[in-house]
């Protein structure tokens, strides 16, 4: 099949109008046309130690040995750099980052993060960033909210973020993160937010599909130990409440770092597709495949390509 353009009409050296046809647009030009493709990272982990006392609240003193003793080894700068890098040299419309841009939630660890993916945040309506519990990572007034004051504007001031791809793909973030006690990271999907993201999808046309984008995973590997003080406190109901509604398509998360693809069936619609992109920085391990994922979409079609940073 083919579409035509309308012609344009130029004049011979006599005076004459010949209409000569533009270029024919295949309907392999009108798919790559359509397309929309997403990158999709998570749990960068940018690390720096506290400069002042004031700076060691007790959580912080878990954190800073655990960044000491493992996690600073995990996941060297250099990484980052490298998956910077490797994203700009790929073509993609818009970039996703599912939280934990952070280790420790210092104003300093979110400067080294706005600084090293600077070339990717150049345009900010092509990037969804919302927060992890590492950006929340203790309780702080306002005034040093340092994820709203690097990243604040990739989220927007609204009880959701909405990026609208195209007439047929909705992007959805949410913010999930909050402080918590000194053993636990988990997260709470508020009442707030199900009800801005209800009318949002009762609000635009029934063929719109959307993208959810939160920091933690509804779903678990198969044997996979599932530590309760480290996954939503409403896990449950919010996937009960999500599966209700067939033009949610996908779910995007961080938090474990395991990247994964795992699906929910529907029984007369389609599919949730849930992504882990953790953690797009660190280490490769023995055996992993993926440190994050491209996303195209097509019309209604979802296509999910692993992509490891080696």
């Amino acid at each position: 099949m083919f579409f035509f353009c309308k012609t344009n009409q130029t004049k011979t050296k006599s005076g004459s109008l010949i209409s000569k046809p533009k270029r024919s647009i295949s309907r392999t030009d009108l798919i790559t046309f359509m397309r929309q493709t997403i990158i999709h990272i998570s749990d960068l982990h940018f690390h720096t130690y506290p400069q002042n006392f004031q700076d060691c609240g007790s959580k912080r003193i878990l954190g800073m040995a655990n960044l000491l003793f493992r996690r600073a080894r995990q996941y060297p700068l250099q990484r980052a750099k490298m998956l910077v890098g490797q994203i700009q040299n790929m073509k993609w419309d818009h970039l996703v980052i599912s939280g934990d841009l952070t280790q420790l939630s210092l104003e300093a660890e979110f400067a080294l993060a706005r600084e090293t993916l600077g070339p990717l945040l150049k345009d900010r309506k092509r990037v969804t960033i919302i927060p992890g519990n590492h950006d929340r990572y203790v309780r702080q007034n306002k005034a040093k909210d340092y994820y709203k004051q690097h990243f604040g504007e990739f989220f927007g001031e609204e009880e959701i973020h909405v990026k609208k791809l195209n007439s047929d793909w909705v992007i959805v973030g949410w913010d999930s993160a909050h402080p918590n006690d000194l053993f636990t990271a988990s997260g709470t999907v508020r009442r707030s937010t199900i009800q801005a993201t209800e009318n949002l999808l009762g609000n635009l046309p029934e063929k719109t599909r959307f993208i959810i984008v939160n920091h933690y995973p509804l779903t678990f590997p198969v044997g996979w130990k599932v530590d309760h003080s480290h996954e939503l406190y409403n896990l449950v109901p919010v996937r009960e409440w999500m599966m209700r509604y067939p033009n949610i398509r996908l779910y995007l998360h961080g938090h474990i770092h395991r990247n994964w693809q795992h699906r929910l069936l529907r029984e007369s619609s389609p599919e949730l597709l849930l992504l882990n992109s953790a953690s797009s920085t660190s280490r490769i391990y023995s055996g992993q495949k993926s440190s994050f994922h491209q996303i195209d979409l097509v019309g209604d079609k979802v296509k999910v390509t692993p992509i490891l940073l080696e």
